[in-house]
């Protein structure tokens, strides 16, 4: 699931999107999935590393589809993760229509260039609550596991539940 939401996001955005948005764009998928269906759509332990939501595994893959499906290019000192000579179409993804909604919904929100949309989404992103739980108590170059069920508890509070 992990290389089909790294091509949705990439392919949606026309390989306009930085290493920064696209993680982002990963934790907040999983986020939202737990917040409201209580399972994660990738098998990802989300760790709280560098200020940020991260995990390996999405490097990895990254590796694996770079030069094929995507291309990441270092412009500066930013990363962008452009479409590959093999980048397909959305719709070859078979991803459920109802998924694809909520993918877009979060591209359609956070997806852009310049510093001011890249700083309302890390804006976003650090006040979620598993963002919430960590980054107060622990230091940025420490590796610490995110709970995203959190976010689920946030919401279930809301709703008196």
């Amino acid at each position: 699931m992990l290389e089909n939401l790294i091509k949705f996001f990439v392919y949606e955005t026309k390989g306009h999107i930085t290493k920064i948005q696209l993680v982002k764009f990963l934790y907040l998928a999983d986020l939202y999935s737990v917040k409201w269906t209580g399972k994660q759509l990738t098998e990802l332990d989300w760790y709280y590393y560098k200020h940020g939501p991260w995990h390996e595994d999405i490097d990895m893959a990254l590796e694996r589809m770079n030069g094929k499906e995507i291309c990441q290019e270092l412009e500066g000192r930013v990363k962008f993760i452009k479409l590959g000579v093999e980048a397909g179409k959305t719709e070859d993804l078979n991803l459920p229509r109802s998924l694809m909604l909520m993918l877009d919904n979060i591209r359609r929100e956070w997806a852009g260039s310049g510093s001011d949309k890249l700083n309302q989404l890390l804006e976003y992103v650090y006040e979620t609550a598993p963002m919430v739980a960590v980054k107060c108590t622990y230091e940025p170059e420490e590796k610490v596991k995110l709970n995203l069920q959190k976010e689920r508890e946030k919401l279930n509070e809301e709703l008196g539940l």
